[in-house]
């Protein structure tokens, strides 16, 4: 998911630390770095967010107007039941579905609290940028 803000003057590496810390308080082992574009957290093996794959998001822009990027990279492939045969679909077919639903419920869960948490952290930021371009 993508969303954009404008107007804000929000320092941007501190707004990306901010998020980071986000993710450490959900358990989350998260990496932030600098980008050619801005900048990027990669996140995986919460406790608590049981994903498949792990959670990259970019900010992107100058401060006073930028985009934040939010997905999962590595998404898990579907498992293609038509080539199982009728004995295994009914053993594993169950436990593949199950854990794909709950993956899907952590992900739904956690799109939320952290477009909650950044909508936030953005207007205490806002105006924390030196450059006003």
């Amino acid at each position: 998911m993508r969303r954009n803000w404008i107007g804000k003057n929000v320092n941007l590496a501190l707004l990306t630390a901010r998020i980071g810390d986000f993710f450490k308080e959900r358990d989350f082992e998260a990496v932030k770095g600098e980008t050619l574009n801005g900048y990027q957290i990669l996140a995986e093996n919460s406790r608590y967010f049981k994903l498949e794959g792990c959670v990259s998001l970019s900010i992107e822009g100058k401060p006073e107007d930028f985009v934040i990027d939010f997905g999962l990279c590595n998404p898990p492939k579907k498992h293609d039941f038509r080539l199982a045969d009728s004995v295994m679909r009914m053993f594993t077919g169950g436990y593949f579905f199950l854990r794909r639903l709950k993956a899907d419920e952590a992900w739904f869960k956690l799109e939320k609290d952290l477009w909650q948490y950044v909508d936030k952290v953005v207007l205490q930021l806002t105006g924390s940028s030196k450059d006003f371009g």
